[in-house]
């Protein structure tokens, strides 16, 4: 049995399901831990909601609880694993040690939700079991372009050699990549628009950016990270190389047009609808700078945040997207009609209908007029409303509620649109 463990704050549900699907379509038995539930050889066997019901934490809290479940159907399988934060606390990983890790990126998801996460580099701490578990042999692919996850690296214990690192950037600024291949390290990085492997013998092309859609055309840099982390991960896995048939599904995977992830849909007024699940400042930002590349008139955003954060953040989040989107429309996950209140698991933080939508949009409009955004408590109402507003040529960013499936219900609905 191998173990490939993705944490990071974003990126991380993408990646596990396309290394599952890479994985088991060339020929592996795969158990997959992901937000949405755990899966054997990609087909569901237990739901979000079953996880909380059965072990009161979330299926990417202690991922290892389901090993139980595929050791019951093979003798030997791979295991690839969503990993939250909660694993870093008392419910813990459910395993030992995981022969691949992914370390995608620290961005403010989470900050100053508990006591302990006051700062980025509190986040990062909290990661540090991707460098700490990791067995002997094993291979860590992290992402060398961010200094909060390149200042876990020390997370190796000394005693558990040998551990090969994979550096996956851009510009690999917190890490000297250089150096690392002079001693017969390898790394990850994007040359002419293809993935590569740069190691002493030089660069090996992996696969050109191109052939997979989901990153339109290298445009959407998340993507492109994404996609060296999946590249990374398979050459772990597979021992120094990513085999052909990884290559043929890499080139056929295809994001779940319910999953909330870049799902793009468009109507017959021309108008675009882009549905995803960012949700932070950075990520939001993102999905907007793509969004303005791909509208041929207005970007409309219809957002919101999560309740678990803290008023300052919310508010910097406001401030910080304001002036990215043309116009907003503000909705809340705890409208008074679906949900009524939210109360955090110990207790010591509740949010009441529409009072993170409130702080969002006074953030929103500290720097931005306020006839270009409204605010409309409920998802559904928020998404009929835009599509009332938008006209040919606009770009819709849809950010999503809990149910994926139910926003692009709601955008079929009152855009009358289908998907690209």
């Amino acid at each position: 049995m191998k173990i490939i463990s993705v944490t990071g704050t974003k990126g991380k549900t993408t990646i596990t399901r396309a290394l599952s699907y890479i994985i088991k379509n060339s020929g592996e038995n795969v158990l997959r831990v992901d937000t949405d539930g755990h899966y054997i050889n990609e087909r569901r066997r237990s739901t979000l909601e079953d996880s909380k019901k059965l072990f009161m934490l979330v299926p990417t809290v202690c991922p290892g609880k389901y090993l139980w479940d595929a050791r019951k159907m093979f003798p030997d399988f791979t295991a690839v694993f969503e990993t939250a934060i909660g694993s870093s606390g008392s419910a813990g990983l459910g395993y030992g040690l995981h022969q691949v890790g992914i370390f995608t990126n620290i961005l403010e998801d989470h900050l100053r939700s508990s006591s302990r996460l006051k700062k980025r580099s509190d986040l990062a701490k909290a990661k540090r079991f991707i460098f700490s578990r990791i067995d002997v042999g094993g291979t860590v692919v992290f992402n060398a372009d961010d200094k909060y996850v390149c200042s876990q690296i020390d997370g190796v214990p000394k005693f558990r050699k040998p551990v090969y690192f994979l550096p996956a950037g851009f510009n690999f600024r917190h890490f000297d990549v250089k150096k690392h291949i002079r001693e017969g390290g390898k790394a990850i990085t994007v040359k002419d628009n293809r993935i590569v492997i740069e190691s002493q013998k030089g660069s090996e092309k992996i696969i050109d950016v191109n052939d997979i859609e989901w990153t339109f055309g290298g445009e959407f840099r998340p993507s492109v990270y994404n996609l060296m982390f999946i590249i990374g991960g398979l050459y772990a896995y597979n021992g120094g190389r990513v085999t052909q048939k990884n290559k043929k599904f890499l080139k056929e995977y295809e994001m779940d047009k319910f999953g909330g992830r870049l799902t793009m849909l468009e109507n017959k007024k021309g108008v675009k609808i882009m549905i995803d699940y960012a949700h932070e400042k950075f990520s939001l930002a993102e999905v907007a700078k793509l969004g303005r590349k791909m509208a041929r008139n207005n970007l409309i955003g219809i957002v919101r945040l999560a309740p678990d954060r803290k008023d300052e953040i919310i508010f910097e989040t406001g401030k910080y997207i304001a002036d990215r989107y043309d116009s907003f429309i503000v909705y809340d996950k705890i409208d008074g009609v679906n949900k009524k209140e939210y109360k955090g698991r110990k207790g010591n933080f509740n949010r009441k209908a529409g009072e993170v939508s409130k702080i969002l949009y006074d953030g929103i409009i500290s720097k931005k007029n306020k006839n270009d955004v409204e605010r409309i408590l409920e998802e559904e109402k928020a998404v009929k409303r835009a599509s009332e507003v938008a006209k040919s040529g606009d770009l819709v960013i849809a950010i999503c509620g809990d149910d994926h499936k139910k926003t692009v219900d709601y955008v079929k609905k009152y855009f009358k649109a289908d998907f690209l």
